[in-house]
C-alpha cells in the first residue's frame, strides 16, 4: 500500500489520541481509524471504509476525533506507523485483546521501527502554569508513568503513585502559594472508590521539579455529588416520527458521544476545546456542553449547564429539527438529574420528578 496522508489529534494530554491513516491499495482508497489510550494501554478502538463519500468522511473523522477537544495535524507516514506499532505493542505486552480487523494493522505492530519522540507533538501546547497543573495533577492520578517522566526534571517523580490502577481526576482545585509553587485539593475515583487527597506541585518552564502527596482520605458518593453539583437547565420536546428524528440527529452530530440506556438513547456533546483544564477549579464535567436523551416515549430531554450553552441549543433544535420536535416545557435544578432518569429506566421524565 502507498501512503496518502496521516492526521493525530493533540490530546495526548487528557489520555487519549485519535489517528487516521490514508493508504492507496491498488484501486482502492483505505481509510483507518485507530483510538490509542495511554491510560488503557493501547489500541482502543480501530475501524476501516474503503472509497467513502465526502460524506462519511467527515462523519468518520468526527466520531473519532470530534469530541477530544484538541488541534488536529498532520504526520508523516514513519510517526503514523510507529504510533501504531507502539500502542499495538502495549495491547500485546498487557495481554489486552486488540480491536477490528487486526489483519489490516497488524503489518505495523509486526514491523521494526525506529523509535521516535511523539510526546511533544500529540501534546497541546501548555498556555498557563495552573493549566500545566492540572495536567499533571491529571496524570499522575491516572498513573500514566509516561507523561510524569516526560515532563519531570526529577525522573524520581515518574515512579510515583496513589492509585491503585487509572484513576480519575474528577475535581482539583489549584491554589499558589509561592512562585512556582501550588497546593492542590484533589478529589479522584479509583478501582475501589473515591478519594480526596492534597498535593504540592512545584513547576519550572512547564516540567515538575517536586511533587508531594499527603494522605489520601476515603470519601463517600454522597460527597462527590455535593463536590461537583452544578446547574443543570432542562428542556423538554415531544418527539414527532422518533426513529427519523434519532437517526438524522446522530447523522448530523456524528461528533456526539452515543450511550444507550434500557428506555432510551443519550448523546453527549463537549466542547470544541479543553480549555476547563485552565481553571483553577477543574472540574472532570466541565468539557460537557450539551447532553441529548431520546427516550422510547419519544421525549427529547436536552441538559445544559449555562445560559450561553442553553441559548445556543435551544436556537439549533428550533431551527434544525423543528418538523420533528414540539417545545413542551423547561426547569432549572441545583444538581444534575439527567443521568439519575436515564439510568433508573425512566421514558417520561414527567413521571421522573413526580416521583
Amino acid at each position: 500500500m502507498e501512503f496518502i496522508f496521516s492526521k493525530i489529534t493533540r490530546s495526548r494530554l487528557m489520555g487519549s489520541v485519535g489517528l487516521i491513516i490514508c493508504w492507496q491499495d491498488k484501486n482502492d482508497t483505505v481509510y483507518q481509524y485507530f483510538l490509542l489510550d495511554a491510560e488503557g494501554l493501547g489500541i482502543a478502538d480501530y475501524v476501516s471504509i474503503k472509497n467513502p463519500s465526502k460524506d462519511i468522511l467527515h462523519r468518520e473523522e468526527e466520531r473519532l476525533m470530534g469530541g477530544l477537544g484538541a488541534e488536529r495535524i498532520y504526520i508523516s507516514e514513519d510517526e503514523a506507523v510507529f504510533l501504531v506499532n507502539y500502542f499495538g505493542n502495549k495491547n500485546l505486552r498487557y495481554e489486552k485483546e486488540l480491536p477490528g480487523k487486526i489483519e489490516e494493522y497488524k503489518f505495523m505492530i509486526d514491523k521494526k521501527v525506529k523509535e521516535i519522540d511523539m510526546f511533544s507533538k500529540i501534546c497541546k501546547d501548555i498556555e498557563t502554569e495552573v493549566e500545566f497543573v492540572n495536567y499533571i495533577v491529571m496524570r499522575f492520578i491516572a498513573r500514566d508513568r509516561e507523561a510524569l517522566e516526560y515532563f519531570s526534571l526529577n525522573k524520581q517523580i515518574s515512579d510515583m503513585y496513589i492509585t491503585n490502577a487509572n484513576g480519575t481526576l474528577l475535581k482539583n482545585k489549584v491554589t499558589k502559594i509561592a512562585e512556582k509553587k501550588y497546593k492542590c485539593q484533589s478529589l479522584f475515583e479509583d478501582d475501589d472508590g473515591y478519594y480526596k487527597i492534597n498535593i504540592g506541585v512545584q513547576v519550572g518552564d512547564f516540567k515538575i521539579t517536586s511533587l508531594m502527596v499527603g494522605e489520601k482520605e476515603a470519601v463517600d458518593h454522597f460527597y462527590v455529588l455535593k463536590e461537583l453539583r452544578k446547574k443543570e437547565y432542562i428542556t423538554i420536546y415531544r418527539v414527532n416520527n422518533g426513529q427519523d428524528f434519532k437517526n438524522n440527529f446522530y447523522k448530523d452530530n456524528p461528533y456526539l458521544m452515543k450511550m444507550e440506556f434500557e428506555s432510551g438513547v443519550m448523546f453527549t456533546e463537549f466542547k470544541k476545546n479543553n480549555d476547563h483544564v485552565k481553571n483553577n477549579t477543574y472540574i472532570i464535567s466541565d468539557d460537557i456542553k450539551s447532553i441529548y436523551y431520546i427516550t422510547n416515549e419519544d421525549q427529547l430531554i436536552v441538559a445544559n449547564y449555562c445560559e450561553d450553552d442553553k441559548i445556543y441549543t435551544d436556537t439549533t433544535i428550533k431551527e434544525k429539527y423543528s418538523n420533528y420536535v414540539e417545545f413542551e416545557d423547561e426547569y432549572g435544578f441545583e444538581g444534575s438529574l439527567i443521568y439519575e432518569f436515564a439510568q433508573d429506566g425512566y421514558s417520561n421524565f414527567y413521571d421522573f420528578i413526580s416521583e
